[in-house]
């Protein structure tokens, strides 16, 4: 990291002042009495003076709420279910401007996934890779690569009614 002039003259500054004052404080507070610590007290519990006029410790407060309950050692785990995440609605396709033709883009999937779109009307399946689109047609589930929709039905056809699974 390079420093121009400015920076590294107010670094400078700022270390002189740092070393004049520190001592300068701590030569004039040296004789200085300290000031005399403040006593706070909970709620509902009595200061009866300093600790050395009496001889019993102060009775223990307890408050209210319900038990804890005890630490077993062992964490809840998570399994995900056996069967996959299942979206269902209506796809159409676009060109990606030249991206690969295994890509699509469905915003209600995790992006990166390998996902399985089946036509709803002739049963013909497809997998593709979820990337990200700037933008998805309104009422649309899923946006497949041309190629990739062309297996699935006519162009024609768009939009179709598909299900989604990951």
């Amino acid at each position: 990291m390079f420093l121009n002039v400015t920076d590294r003259r107010r670094i400078t500054l700022v270390g002189l002042l740092t070393l004049v004052s520190v001592p300068a404080v701590l030569f004039f507070t040296r004789g200085a009495p300290q000031a005399e610590v403040a006593t706070v007290a909970a709620a509902g519990v009595e200061v009866r003076g300093s600790a050395s006029e009496t001889s019993e410790p102060p009775a223990p407060v307890f408050l209210e709420g319900p038990a804890g309950v005890a630490p077993t050692g062992t964490a809840v785990i998570s399994y995900p279910s056996n069967q996959g995440s299942r979206l269902e609605g209506k796809g159409t396709f676009s060109s990606f401007n030249g991206a690969p033709p295994t890509v699509c883009n469905a915003p209600g999937a995790p992006y990166g996934v390998t996902l399985v779109v089946k036509n709803l009307d002739n049963g013909r399946s497809i997998a593709c890779s979820n990337v990200m689109m700037p933008s998805t047609p309104a009422n649309v589930v899923i946006v497949l690569h041309t190629r990739l929709f062309v297996e699935l039905s006519d162009l024609v056809n768009a939009p179709i009614p598909v299900a989604l699974t990951w």
